[in-house]
């Protein structure tokens, strides 16, 4: 009985494990920026690295087109933008808290595939002040690897 149990066990130990996706292999981050109730920006990336930034030009106030270039910051840049959201990532599908608000900040929504955290730039608690300097940095690292990249595509802004 103890050899049949013991040559069981081994035969177990030894089987290939299943092949599962690792999350972030598979992951996908997307983040939008409004004001106003428009779009100022909206990016995306994979766990490439590959990624898409949309933003309003001449600027968010008077946008005339949308302009969408392609960047490739490799998986390295993914996951520095993983670790940027990672507060954020933590809250997806609660609420932020927000105590006291300054208005006419920006705001939007981040993603990760499925889950998401709506934000409030103008959002003054001191619990989120660290998933906001997050956001902030996440953006602008996307949009200074876009900066100067081809465009993939212009798309006139219909009167807002």
């Amino acid at each position: 009985m103890r050899l049949l149990l013991a040559s069981a066990l081994l035969l177990t130990a030894c089987a290939p494990a299943p092949q599962v996706e690792a999350p972030s292999t598979r992951a996908t981050i997307s983040m939008d920026r409004n004001s106003w109730g428009h779009l100022v920006s909206r990016w995306t990336i994979d766990a490439a690295g590959n990624g898409r930034y949309t933003v309003a030009e001449p600027d968010g106030w008077q946008p005339k087109q949308w302009v969408t270039r392609g960047f490739s910051a490799g998986p390295a840049g993914f996951a520095e933008i993983r670790k940027l959201l990672a507060l954020g990532e933590a809250h997806a599908g609660r609420e932020l808290e927000c105590g006291p608000r300054i208005t006419d900040q920006y705001y939007g929504t981040a993603r990760w595939d499925g889950a998401s955290l709506t934000y409030d730039m103008g959002c003054q608690a001191p619990a989120t002040e660290e998933v906001l300097k997050g956001i902030t940095a996440a953006e602008r690292r996307v949009a200074a690897w876009a900066a100067g990249q081809p465009i993939l595509e212009t798309q006139k802004v219909e009167s807002q």
